[in-house]
């Protein structure tokens, strides 16, 4: 007997499992690896596959995604489940009329038995639903807080991270210690008297440590106290002392040779170059069981070796849109690379214009990779249908082209995730350049050049890009858009790596 989603409680909106969905979510529950890592290109039903795998184990799991409009996006699909976000999200119960200003992350950190408004906060509520809920959607930063400091879902029974790909940066993200100048004068604190040393930053986190933490046991003695009187300025001046405390506590412990600096006037920041040494303390230690779910993976050793993850099962499904709906086209405009870009911009900027008139009544998303490349554009090729974006206006600029009834040219040099463009939302992708790493970063640079596999994780970081980039405008199956390739490179990259190109973004290629 077939077993259907209305067997498995799953909403009315699911009237049938899709090819391959309930074999999936039954060979990923039932896997005995640590980790299942599930390739499933867009349309393969991700959210779905999740969710009768939670209805497979008949166990509450954690859905981890990597923005807040994913974590609503789910909510809408599956609503017996709940979402919990940070601290900050929510008012405070005790200084409502404060709101947004006062949050719920200016509680007195722990000791909410002193107040007397703890039954009505909104994010205790929000959090012991997620914690009942079956499925608790959470965004990954904010797991990572909660598992290294809060740690109510540290030792959760499984797992789901969706984005798996993007693990790396949100771990990354997670453990750099970023130091601003602005941050240090919010703490009374001087900085270094040599701040473009990297050694000097070392012993000045000793003593500051040294400094703060007879603070932070003091103001905590006084908070306990039968006559304190809490504020929300002092609690909030306390979470910031120990926040700093713990991230000055990890960097001396953890640099070294193998962590890279990055000194500027006002902000200095310090990365190790591989993440995976402090993965499994940080991350895989605090779950029993993991399903990692991506539309790029792509080669799964690279995957799991950046993120410390050695026992893990791998599946890649195909793409269930027909390559005739999808195709690639390949029309290289020489390579778009900084020492020939005088030669190669008037092509790309030639060719961008032949692409917006031969499509008069489509809407265009077009990659530029950086502002310069689409700076040139601007000023190069003569329409009136561009709208493009900084980076503090990007979400209000998308919302303007998706809502707009024109034709409208999207540029920018940041959309390759997160951003659904289905219909005529979007018919044509353009990629100007590859999306190579900054080899101006010096933890790429040492990435690439001082480790064995350094070429393939550069090809590998761009290869995953590039296909997120043409996933942006198919979002069914009888969905449709073209995208087109500009960039000379290509061919090499492809030529180089390509068993690394999963089989349906190969057969939709045009050469």
């Amino acid at each position: 007997m077939s077993i259907e989603p209305s067997d498995l409680n799953l909403p009315e909106k699911f009237k049938e499992f899709r090819q391959n969905q309930l074999q999936v979510a039954m060979k990923a529950m039932s896997s005995k690896h640590y980790a299942f890592l599930l390739d499933s290109p867009t349309g393969t039903g991700k959210s779905i596959i999740a969710a009768t795998v939670q209805r497979l184990l008949a166990k509450n799991v954690v859905y981890l995604c990597t923005t807040k409009q994913l974590q609503d996006q789910l909510i809408n699909d599956f609503p017996y489940a709940r979402i919990l976000k940070g601290r900050s999200n929510y008012p405070c119960a005790k200084y409502l009329s404060m709101w947004p200003e006062v949050t719920a992350e200016m509680c007195n950190d722990g000791k909410e038995t002193e107040c007397g408004y703890k039954d009505n906060c909104a994010y205790k509520k929000a959090k012991l639903a997620a914690i009942m809920a079956p499925i608790a959607i959470l965004n990954m930063s904010y797991f990572l807080t909660e598992i290294n400091y809060g740690k109510t879902f540290s030792g959760s029974e499984y797992v789901i991270i969706d984005e798996f790909d993007a693990t790396e940066d949100q771990l990354m993200g997670f453990i750099a210690c970023d130091i601003s100048a602005y941050t240090l004068k919010a703490l009374q604190l001087e900085q270094p008297k040599y701040k473009t040393k990297f050694e000097s930053w070392i012993d000045w986190a000793n003593d500051t440590i040294k400094l703060i933490e007879p603070q932070i046991d003091s103001m905590e003695k006084d908070m306990v106290s039968p006559w304190y009187q809490p504020d929300a300025k002092t609690n909030r001046h306390l979470i910031q002392l120990k926040r700093f405390d713990s991230k000055l506590n990890f960097l001396v412990r953890n640099v070294s040779d193998r962590w890279v600096f990055y000194p500027t006037e006002q902000s200095w920041s310090f990365k190790p170059i591989w993440i995976a040494p402090y993965a499994e303390s940080q991350l895989w230690r605090h779950m029993k069981k993991v399903l990692g779910m991506s539309a790029t993976i792509l080669e799964p050793r690279q995957a799991a070796k950046n993120i410390g993850l050695e026992d893990y099962e791998y599946l890649a499904l195909p793409s269930p849109f027909p390559k005739e709906n999808r195709p690639i086209e390949y029309i290289p405009c020489g390579n778009i690379i900084e020492k020939e870009l005088m030669v190669a911009l008037p092509l790309l900027a030639k060719k961008v214009d032949e692409i917006i008139r031969a499509n008069p009544h489509d809407k265009i998303l077009c990659h530029t990779v950086s502002y310069k490349i689409r700076d040139y554009l601007v000023a190069h090729v003569n329409t009136d249908r561009f709208i493009t974006h900084q980076q503090r206006d990007k979400a209000e600029k998308l919302e303007e082209y998706k809502r707009s009834n024109r034709p409208l040219v999207m540029l920018s040099p940041s959309m390759d995730r997160g951003v659904d463009l289905p219909y005529d939302q979007c018919r044509v992708v353009i990629i100007c350049k590859l999306p190579y790493p900054n080899l101006g970063d010096p933890q790429i640079s040492k990435r690439l050049y001082s480790s064995k596999d350094g070429r393939f994780w550069y090809a590998y970081q761009t290869i995953k890009t590039v296909i997120q980039m043409a996933g942006r405008g198919v979002r069914a199956k009888d969905d449709y858009a073209k995208t087109y390739l500009l960039d000379g490179q290509f061919k090499r990259l492809y030529d180089e790596h390509p068993n690394m190109f999963p089989e349906w973004f190969k057969e939709a290629i045009i050469w």
